[in-house]
């Protein structure tokens, strides 16, 4: 999509007057008849303030919990970033206590894990593409660890605790790779889309003398409906766009336990 492709200080403004745009377009082009037909009785009025009320309340309720839905990815999202990057720390830390060199190579596959997954894992999820690329700096952590052999009763528990981290960070990978493709149904996109035409075709059927305060009004509301499509729209695929889940965690990793941590 290429609003995807924009950043915020560019889409946003053009989606905007886009939407806007087209809302005041359909007003302009409905004008002329609803004042030939709706001048004929009270009928019009009231029939109408019946439908757009209707219509204010169906609408505004679905925009509200689709909205509600795509945050809610959003933040699902996120909370499995976080995890991912709190069972790296744990299994960082772990691999500290185990002796060498396995320690050394477990905490370098780490290191290298993390910066793979910010330079080459995230540019290929904001695409919405499957990456693959750090299967091998997870092989090469399991066969680190594998590779310990144990000459005391610590060591067997440190090195079982760096299996059971490491099964954790398995899992969390795998969920935030999964999650790449995670969006609202096309069905919902549709029902926005529509509602939002017929949100401008009722605006536009209200009879008003004044053609600026009717712009103004169409364009209001127009305007509302257009920043929360965009909100649902940068919600909706959390790792694309400019709303999007950073590796930030990640690289809080690298500049601070990573770079600290002997």
């Amino acid at each position: 999509m290429w609003l995807y492709q924009l950043p915020m200080s560019v889409g946003l403004p053009l989606f905007i007057v886009i939407v806007v745009g087209g809302s005041c377009a359909i007003l302009l082009v409905l004008r002329r008849w609803v004042r030939r037909v709706g001048g004929q009785g009270e009928e019009w009025d009231r029939v109408l303030s019946y439908a757009v009320g209707a219509y204010g309340v169906f609408y505004g309720v679905t925009l509200a919990l689709i909205a509600a839905a795509a945050y809610g990815n959003f933040t699902e999202v996120d909370g499995v970033v976080l995890q991912e990057s709190s069972s790296l720390a744990s299994l960082y830390r772990t691999a500290a206590l185990l002796p060498e060199p396995q320690s050394t190579e477990l905490q370098n596959q780490i290191i290298q894990y993390t910066r793979n997954v910010i330079d080459v894992d995230w540019p290929l999820q904001a695409r919405l593409q499957i990456p693959s690329e750090t299967d091998a700096n997870v092989t090469a952590m399991q066969q680190a660890i594998a590779a310990v052999q144990p000459t005391s009763p610590a060591e067997i528990l440190y090195v079982e605790q760096s299996l059971d981290q490491f099964q954790l960070l398995v899992e969390n990978r795998r969920d935030r790779i999964a999650l790449t493709h995670l969006a609202l149904p096309n069905v919902l996109w549709i029902v926005l889309t529509v509602g939002a035409v017929l949100n401008a075709v009722l605006i536009a059927l209200i009879e008003v003398r004044n053609l600026r305060v009717h712009l103004l009004m169409a364009s209001m509301l127009a305007l509302f409906v257009a920043l929360l499509l965009y909100a649902i729209a940068g919600f909706d695929h959390a790792y694309a766009g400019p709303i999007a889940v950073t590796p930030e965690y990640f690289h809080d990793l690298l500049d601070g336990l990573f770079a600290n941590e002997p």
